[in-house]
């Protein structure tokens, strides 16, 4: 199959792009990191170039996926070429080297094409003076390819005469007896280099030879010399009547398959593309085109639909391949079945008609066994036997079995003169301890049974054949549905990382290695985003990615932290109740302190760490399937962020010694970490079955009450669910903002309203905050606050609310601010004298944040440098990619029903609250089993589901095992309802 241009084809293509030129450049987007796509316009005219370096340049009519972010090289080409002029396009030499020049003048930029070896794509300015460079290297020790470099004029080959007659005869005369003439004349002749393979073979068929002429045999230098000066004569002229071509040709290759219905399917595939239909093709299956580039774009945008296409043509041949050995395996026993009856017949009948002679046989070795004489001597003693009657032979013994009391005799026939020769006699073991008569008995019955078992395969052959027919015609079916999703798969530029989306709809992405970690930092944190890490060296960088701008929330900031713990040394060390932080983007740096010299592989992370409560090593795996558009309504809202619940609270209650211990300003990392390893060694946690909820161990003294108290709380949490407002969420980018313990949502009286809007702001310097168990008075007051508002839903008591605040008037809010005023100042005056202790209730479990400092930590290779170009990007790309990301995560789904209609299944690797509502879960932690096995494993336990409907369980079988697996930790423990009987199995 051809894989990229050729040097004919680039003389097509130049030719057929001119009429392109003096568009204008609006827009350069990356596919991949070797495929690039420019927009020009110009008035209503529109094209779009498609440039892969070394492979291919055309003007394409598809719609290509692009990468969500653009990549610096991508923005080095906006930032220089943006909204000038295609001024021309030319092949530079006669060489796979495409010359692109936008502007003129002083404002002139080339990009330079490589389609050859490894290709390349160059920026220079109008000196050809290097600006950016896709794949910077050295060739030769002399010529550079790097930045401010000046790209080099003698690269690009010319074109070379042909060879003279004379020329060409000392050169043939150097050949080698029978070697290939096309194979010498390519190796030997430069210009054939430039010909390519296709023009070579067109010129020597059209000359008279056939591509498989040897020097020597087919071909004679004396007297066929002018024929082969007249195919380099064809070969000249061809080029330069090259851009008077006008159509394009796709040359194809047609596969049969019959299937076990009888019905012959055929694969028509793409092989090659051509701007001319070549002697070599002529009676080959090919389609026309109006031009080369329309030929060109046909080819490629149906490149991967067709692997796919033959990927599952060949499934289908060896499904019917081994249906075919089952069928030809039963017939072979079928006929050494019947063999084996015909053999025992015949030899039953040879014994019958010999019975005196073997009889006389058995006789006589049985009186030498008896006299006790030695094997050697019996075997003398038989060999001395002539059994002759007229000078026929009619048996010979030829073997002595005597430790299984057997002797092998060869028999003939004595009714047929003819089989009297040594050659046709049949060797027959005999049975010293039967009698001849006793022995044909033996081989009758042995020829009945045979008949017996053929009786036997004969009647379960149809059965067999026909649940293996049915077998292999749905496991055809299996691969036509697996093919169909393929080929609708989209893969999405977060796969290539660690990934999930958290419980709250918000896209969390981490590197894999180093060049990652640097690779997400660089190209995809925003300015909105949040960084987390697991604060020890080599640890991954966690992105999470914010669209919205709006506050991250405290339970994706927390699945956030289960990652980077989870994909740490902590994982394989099973070190449980980890403590993550995290930082706004701009707090993480390369700028290393005055004086002091940062090394390659570390990055500083300057100002206030915001530290996260310990963690979990508790990973879920599942599948998201991708919905049809009409679906994703069905679906709305499925992730969203959550509502701070009584249930919220009661974690908060449980976790109260958790908090206890929060850094002051005199506090340094190293005593943090003291505390934090001291808190966890005191207040240990377990984690339920759900994976929802932590239970502090507590000692015996408290663990009455503690029990107690646990008991009221979920008999309050079953006839009420209280909810705090949302607009007392804490800002968790700013300084640390705690909901007091009154701002819980009430309309009993005014006093409810004014207690409900209270926040408080500390300065965590001066101040250090400790979590407080609700009293029963307040549980009492939540539950009737839940029975009078039981029937209101979100939106309702969003809208009762804003009714709320506007129904005030100017006096009304005047008083309450005196009164917050006094109340704010009768606090203060008591955290004075209590030691700056005050208690406050937490919507979700707080974010520690410990003091201002500045720490390095080595997780990447190579220095992280925002890229400039970044900085350029306009507006309406971001705005266009955070809208297309929002769409994107709401047509992912984990909770499909019957009536959706699915695309494709991607796995997913998540911390397990995230999972909660998934429909196919499974919870991993630190164990043995390595992933392969586990993927497996959760793939076979999700088939067996019966809640699963056939769609789905198509969908989950078409995802590759390595992709499943890709994301699992090494050395996992698998749990999940009926497991054991998955595992039996």
């Amino acid at each position: 199959m051809k894989t990229r241009f050729s040097t004919l084809d680039i003389m097509c293509i130049v030719n057929e792009i001119q009429k392109y030129k003096g568009m204008r450049l609006q827009r350069v987007y990356d596919i991949d990191h070797k495929t690039y796509l420019f927009k020009f316009q110009l008035n209503s005219e529109k094209c779009v170039i498609l440039l892969e370096s070394g492979v291919r340049l055309h003007v394409t009519n598809y719609e290509w996926t692009k990468n969500e972010a653009p990549s610096s090289f991508s923005m080095k080409l906006r930032k220089h070429l943006s909204n000038k002029r295609l001024e021309k396009l030319t092949q530079m030499g006669f060489d796979r080297i495409i010359d692109l020049q936008f502007g003129v003048g002083e404002a002139a930029y080339h990009v330079i094409l490589e389609l050859y070896d490894k290709g390349n794509i160059i920026l220079a300015d109008k000196d050809y003076i290097m600006i950016n460079i896709l794949r910077p290297h050295t060739e030769d020790e002399k010529q550079k390819f790097f930045v401010k470099e000046v790209y080099p004029n003698s690269r690009p080959k010319i074109r070379l005469s042909p060879p003279t007659e004379d020329s060409l005869i000392q050169v043939l005369k150097t050949a080698k007896p029978s070697t290939n003439l096309k194979k010498f004349i390519f190796s030997n002749f430069p210009n054939c280099l430039d010909y390519g393979n296709s023009l070579l073979e067109h010129m020597l068929i059209s000359g008279g030879f056939s591509t498989n002429t040897k020097i020597g045999v087919e071909f004679n230098i004396d007297t066929d010399i002018q024929k082969l000066m007249n195919c380099f004569i064809i070969a000249e002229k061809f080029l330069d009547n090259i851009t008077t071509l006008k159509e394009g040709f796709i040359i194809q290759k047609i596969d049969r398959q019959l299937l076990p219905d009888g019905t012959m399917k055929e694969l028509c595939t793409n092989q090659e593309y051509h701007p001319f239909l070549f002697a070599q093709h002529q009676n080959l299956p090919s389609k026309t085109y109006g031009s080369f580039n329309e030929a060109v774009d046909e080819f490629y945008s149906n490149l991967e639909s067709q692997k796919y296409d033959v990927k599952c043509m060949q499934q289908e041949k060896g499904a019917v391949k081994k249906l075919q050995n089952i069928v030809k395996d039963h017939e072979e026993r079928l006929k050494k079945l019947q063999d084996a009856q015909d053999e025992h017949k015949f030899k039953a009948e040879l014994i019958t008609n010999n019975l005196d002679l073997v009889d006389r046989t058995i006789q006589f070795v049985r009186q030498a066994v008896a006299k006790q004489l030695h094997w050697d001597e019996i075997w003398d003693m038989v060999r001395q036997l002539n059994f002759e009657d007229e000078g026929c032979t009619y048996a010979i013994v030829t073997n002595l079995k005597l430790g299984v009391n057997h002797i092998t005799l060869k028999l003939f026939d004595p009714y047929n003169e003819e089989n009297h020769n040594e050659e046709n006699g049949q060797l027959i073991d005999i049975d010293l301890s039967q009698s001849a008569f006793g022995n044909a008995q033996r081989y009758y019955g042995s020829k009945k049974q045979s008949a017996i078992k053929e009786k036997k395969t004969i009647d379960s052959s149809s059965t067999v054949l026909k649940m293996a027919e049915k077998k292999t015609k749905q496991t055809l079916k299996d691969m036509q549905v697996v093919a169909s999703i393929n080929k609708v798969r989209k893969t999405y530029w977060f796969e290539k990382f660690y990934w999930f989306i958290s419980s709250e709809n918000y896209l969390v992405i981490a590197g894999r290695d180093a060049h990652q970690n640097e690779v997400i930092v660089k190209r995809y944190m925003k300015s909105s985003d949040v960084y987390v890490h697991a604060g020890f060296s080599g640890a991954t960088t966690v992105i999470i990615k914010n669209p919205t701008n709006q506050t991250v929330p405290p339970a994706t900031l927390n699945e956030a932290a289960v990652m980077a713990i989870s994909y740490s040394v902590s994982w394989s060390l099973k070190m449980n109740l980890q403590n993550a932080f995290w930082v706004k983007p701009e707090q993480v740096s390369k700028t290393a302190p005055t004086g002091e010299y940062l090394t390659t592989g570390s990055f500083m992370i300057r100002g206030k760490k915001n530290y996260l409560p310990a963690t979990h090593l508790i990973l879920g795996l599942s599948f998201l399937f991708k919905l049809e558009d009409s679906s994703i309504p069905r679906h709305a809202n499925e992730r969203k962020v959550k509502g701070i619940e009584y249930e919220a609270l009661d974690k908060i209650a449980e976790n109260n010694d958790e908090f206890e211990n929060i850094p002051s300003e005199n506090e340094s990392d190293e005593d943090l970490e003291k505390k934090i390893e001291l808190q966890n060694k005191e207040t240990p946690y377990v984690v339920n079955d759900d994976g929802k909820n932590l239970e502090v161990k507590t000692d015996n003294k408290h663990s009455e009450k503690y029990e107690n108290e646990q008991e009221s709380l979920r008999s309050d949490d079953e006839t009420s669910k209280d909810v705090i407002d949302k607009t007392s969420i804490p800002n968790c980018n700013n300084s640390c903002e705690t909901v007091e313990k009154s701002n819980l949502v009430s309309s009993d009286s005014d006093d409810d309203d004014d207690k409900q809007n209270e926040v408080h702001n500390l300065d965590r310097k001066n101040e250090t905050v400790k979590p407080q168990v609700l009293k029963r008075g307040q549980r009492g007051k939540l539950k009737r606050i839940k029975e009078k508002y039981k029937d209101q839903d979100e939106d309702e008591r969003e809208m009762r609310i804003k009714l709320l605040h506007s129904s005030m008037n100017e006096d009304k809010k005047l008083k309450r601010a005196k009164k917050k005023d006094k109340k704010n100042k009768k606090s203060t005056d008591k955290n004075k004298t209590t030691g700056n202790k005050q208690t406050f209730i937490k919507p979700l479990p707080m974010l520690l944040e410990a003091s201002n400092d500045t720490t390095q930590f080595e997780v990447q290779k190579e220095p992280i440098k925002k890229s400039e170009d970044n900085e350029n990007s306009d507006d309406e790309t971001d705005k266009a990619t955070d809208l297309t990301e929002t769409q994107m995560l709401d047509s992912l789904t984990g909770i499909p029903y019957a009536e959706d209609e699915l695309l494709f299944a991607v796995p997913v690797v998540a911390p397990y609250t995230a999972l909660t509502n998934y429909k196919y879960k499974l919870k991993l932690t630190p164990g043995n089993t390595k992933r392969g096995k586990a993927s497996k494993t959760c793939l076979n336990l999700f088939l067996k589901d019966k809640t699963s409907t056939t769609r789905e369980k198509n969908l989950m079988k078409s995802v590759n095992v390595q992709d499943i697996a890709r994301n699992i930790p090494n050395g996992v423990k698998l749990s999940a309802p009926s497991l054991s009987k998955v595992l039996n199995k």
